[in-house]
Formats: structure tokens, sequence, C-alpha cells
């Protein structure tokens, strides 16, 4: 299963349709970390046959979305923060931590606007960064992909949009 993850487009949706429009046969799911859900609301009607589960940012105001959820997908739990709560700005440690406390396999944050992957206390987090405003390591827009092989084979990946 493949799952495209974006986080802070802070007002720019057309990468992320051109993006979800190039893939929507291999993409079965997509996730949004937050910060404009606006942009991402549409996509579910104009692509009724790819699931999509989004959280809320810290500039998501008004919307009925949680701030944070645990999605279930082929065995695998992945946790799923805009990552403000957690302070991810200066570091992984909190968050980690919260995700290890909740036995997930894979946890999501955005809000930092800087990609990264790295395994932390047996957890593999993912920021994939900004799809409309890099920041840190990036200087292109990017976002992430999820393969989930089996239930033993995970891969993640961040992908730069030149």
């Amino acid at each position: 299963m493949k799952i495209l993850v974006f986080s802070d487009s802070h007002g720019n949706s057309s990468r992320m349709y051109d993006i979800i429009k190039s893939m929507k046969d291999e993409a079965s799911l997509v996730l949004f970390l937050g910060d404009c859900i606006k942009d991402f609301s549409d996509f579910e009607y104009i692509y009724p046959d790819i699931r999509f589960i989004a959280v809320r940012g810290n500039c998501d105001f008004g919307v009925d979305v949680p701030d944070e959820r645990i999605a279930q997908v082929c065995g695998k739990k992945i946790f799923m923060s805009h990552g403000h709560r957690y302070r991810v700005k200066f570091g992984h440690g909190v968050i980690a931590a919260e995700a290890k406390a909740r036995g997930v396999d894979i946890c999501l944050f955005g809000h930092s606007h800087s990609p990264v992957i790295v395994n932390e206390n047996g957890v593999q987090l993912m920021n994939p960064g900004s799809i409309s405003e890099p920041r840190g390591a990036s200087i292109y827009p990017c976002y992430g992909i999820i393969e989930i092989l089996d239930e033993q084979q995970v891969e993640l990946r961040i992908v730069e949009v030149r």
C-alpha cells in the first residue's frame, strides 16, 4: 500500500492536487498533518476512490477535525499530529515518547516545515516537510511517501518537488 503524506500547505493546494492526480492509481490513502486544512478538504470529493485522513494544525481554526489521531493501516498503527503541542521545533523527544507510549509503529508530524525521517525508541518518525514553504534541510517543497510492503517491511521517504 502506498500512502501520500502532506503538511503545512498554508493556502497553496496546487502542488498537492498535482501530486495526488499523478499518483491517483498508486496511492490508496492520503494523510494531511495540518496547517490549512481547507486546502485539503475538497480532495475527497474529487477522488472518491482514495481515502483521506487529516488532523488540525495550529493555524486551523473553526474546523471540526481532531488535533491528533491514530490510523490503522495494513496492520500498522500510525499516530498523526501536527506536532506543535509536542514542541517538535525543538527536537523529537517529546513526540517520540508519546508515540512510544501509544504503542504505534509510525509517528507523523509537521509544524517545523523541515523534513525528517528518524527512528527513535523503536518508532519510525516522519515529518514530510512543507508542501508550500520549505525550511531546514530542503530548499524545495516536499511531501512524504509511506509504502507498507508487508507486515515487516515499511519504507518511508521524502520527495522534493522541483
